[in-house]
């Protein structure tokens, strides 16, 4: 428009200009003048064009990538690409003015699972100035690309520790009150009826897991589960959000032999939920006897009360061979242990092994499936004022936190502490595991 104007402005003065020389040399410019404004109207009017076709393309390439389509094979999700551009383009479209000469949509995924979408397109715009000139037309053309994964399917298999050092409470407050209760200040809450006896809420005498009860204390066990039992519906949410598909088998371990599978591999999150929600420590009826009978084939016999090794052999064979988890193929499989990382099997030397077998996180991880550890905390204050822990336990509970992180898979591994929450951490992993869940060691 401004050079319209100009050329008018010019056109004004020329008329004013009496001297013919000058009207003559106006009368040479006034055609390419006239021209040049033309046909920088004709490119204007391609260039919206292809802004227009552009955002159309980006569309298109959009489609093919989104939620409902990354679920149909590639040749499918080319053609819903190339009816998206075609139906939109409608409006650009038109006899002697914009025309598409080819147009292309490729939407290939790789082994990955990621998609990636390309709409491709040229044509031509009509021009009205320069057609005089022998110009009909001006070239335009683009090309939008975009990506978009698909998320895997995971099967997650829970292991729980319920040994009696998880009933420990969470709060500073909590392992107070278990220790003022008792003369040892002992601030396990063990569920051992015939040992050693703290003051309840109401005064009377009992072992010290009834004391933490009595005042509706919160404990690691009791925490453990309702984390889990949360995580369920953070499983749905996520699954209705990325379309993966989402199952779940939760299963509890304390001494060798006491490995049980509460919740056998399930999509149904709702009755899940309701599994871990009541979960109990180990029971005994006095130190290094679960029954009163004390026999050696009984599970936890001489207080060997964490079978770590024995729990990691069990999934070995309850989880089955994973896949990719794209469609088509077997799940991805990921298994989650909640523990304080102590294990007691056998008693090498009268003291119990301290720190899981690494051997067999690796055995699990070599055949893909990839280990989430939960680092409950076991807390070197826990053992004050107990001898045989001060000698057999204390001394190698450094070697607890470095196994554990050498048996959990990459940005798979998390502590928590006293007045930290459980559910919180364990949210966290889970994310991480779907968010890394292509990495398939």
């Amino acid at each position: 428009m401004r050079m319209l104007h100009a050329l008018i402005a010019t056109l004004r003065a020329a008329r004013r200009d009496v001297r013919g020389n000058v009207l003559m040399l106006f009368g040479f410019a006034v055609p390419p003048m006239t021209f040049a404004v033309g046909m920088g109207i004709d490119y204007a009017r391609a260039m919206k064009s292809q802004t227009k076709l552009n955002a159309i393309a980006d569309a298109a390439a959009l489609v093919a990538v989104s939620k409902t389509v990354m679920t149909l094979p590639d040749a499918a999700a080319a053609t819903y690409a190339l009816q998206m551009f075609q139906i939109q383009a409608a409006a650009v479209l038109g006899p002697g003015q914009v025309q598409i000469t080819s147009l292309t949509a490729t939407a290939p995924t790789d082994s990955n699972g990621r998609r990636t979408a390309t709409v491709k397109y040229t044509g031509t715009s009509g021009n009205a100035f320069a057609r005089i000139l022998g110009m009909g037309s001006l070239n335009i053309g683009g090309t939008s690309v975009t990506t978009n994964a698909t998320a895997p399917d995971i099967d997650f298999y829970m292991l729980l520790d319920v040994s009696g050092s998880m009933a420990l409470p969470t709060t500073t407050a909590g392992l107070k009150k278990v220790a003022d209760s008792n003369n040892k200040s002992c601030q396990f809450a063990c569920h051992s009826t015939n040992d050693l006896k703290g003051t309840d809420a109401t005064g009377k005498q009992t072992d010290l897991y009834g004391v933490a009860k009595s005042y509706g204390l919160t404990l690691r066990i009791d925490e453990e589960g309702t984390a889990v039992s949360q995580l369920t519906a953070d499983a749905s949410s996520t699954s209705s959000k990325n379309g993966a598909d989402y199952r779940i088998a939760i299963s509890t371990f304390r001494g060798k032999g006491g490995f049980n599978t509460i919740q056998s591999l399930t999509a149904n999150m709702t009755t899940a939920s309701t599994k871990t929600t009541a979960l109990t420590p180990s029971l005994y009826y006095t130190n290094g006897c679960p029954t009163s009978a004390c026999k050696s084939t009984e599970v936890g016999y001489n207080d060997q009360d964490t079978g770590s090794s024995d729990a990691f052999d069990q999934m070995n064979t309850l989880i089955p061979t994973p896949g990719s988890g794209l469609k088509g193929g077997a799940p991805q499989a990921v298994m989650f242990i909640i523990t304080d990382g102590m294990r007691d099997e056998s008693r090498p030397g009268g003291r119990p092994e301290v720190a899981i077998d690494t051997a067999k996180c690796t055995t699990l991880k070599n055949r893909g499936i990839r280990i989430a550890v939960l680092y409950t905390e076991y807390l070197p204050q826990s053992l004050a004022n107990d001898s045989w822990s001060q000698t057999n336990v204390a001394p190698y509970l450094n070697t607890v936190e470095p196994a554990l992180q050498a048996c959990a898979s990459s940005g798979l591994y998390t502590k928590v502490s006293t007045d930290q929450d459980i559910y919180t951490a364990l949210d966290a992993l889970f994310q991480n595991a779907v968010a890394t869940a292509r990495i398939t060691n």
